[in-house]
């Protein structure tokens, strides 16, 4: 657990379970009063009751839903922190045909294809998908893509002229340990990452 504060979450959750079970038996013992002692199924007092609980209970569920899966990372502000990390690229010219090349492609099939980079860094290798990472060629290291992310542009810059345009940047979105991002069992844990892979130009690919 990245933090105590997710422990908060959990007694949420679990109390969503509880009052989950005591309503069911609550709706099943009101009914069998009324059947024992009104003789009667049906009654819209206790029809208004088990509305209310159930109301009640789906607006708690919802909200616990909600804060625990289906959050925007890019809405929330200051309720995370961001750090980025250069690194240069190596080049691999492994391949034994007298091809140098920074980037791998892997093209996947189906009805959604992703694709997956693979490249190297000193002493370290690395795939990441299409989905959360992309590739920059040409004059601007900031492509599309990336640029839905804030970068120092100091220090692409200087990235640029020192590892002559290979190198790759990592965007980590951290969720900050506090009470509310407890409640959604969030608090510490990494909430997004894009690589932003830079390379001279396309020739410096390789598909598979």
């Amino acid at each position: 657990m990245k933090s105590t504060w997710n422990l908060v979450g959990m007694a949420l959750w679990l109390l969503v379970l509880v009052t989950l079970v005591w309503m069911v038996h609550d709706m099943r013992v009101r009914r069998i009063r009324l059947i024992v002692k009104e003789h009667h199924s049906f009654s819209w007092r206790n029809f208004t009751i088990s509305t209310i609980e159930l109301v009640v209970w789906l607006l708690f569920f919802g909200g616990m839903s909600y804060t625990t899966f289906f959050q925007n990372v890019n809405q929330l502000g200051d309720r995370v922190s961001q750090t980025t990390r250069y690194e240069p690229l190596v080049i691999n010219t492994g391949s034994g045909n007298g091809s140098a090349y920074y980037v791998t492609v892997n093209n996947s099939t189906g009805k959604k294809p992703v694709q997956t980079y693979t490249y190297l860094t000193e002493g370290e290798k690395y795939q990441v998908s299409s989905t959360d990472a992309t590739v920059s060629a040409g004059k601007k290291a900031i492509n599309l893509p990336a640029s839905a992310y804030t970068w120092d542009s100091k220090k692409v810059a200087k990235y640029d002229q020192r590892h002559q345009r290979a190198w790759v940047g990592v965007i980590e979105t951290t969720y900050k340990k506090s009470f509310v991002n407890g409640i959604g069992l969030h608090a510490g844990r990494l909430a997004n990452r894009f690589t932003l892979i830079r390379i001279p130009d396309h020739s410096f690919m390789q598909s598979e």
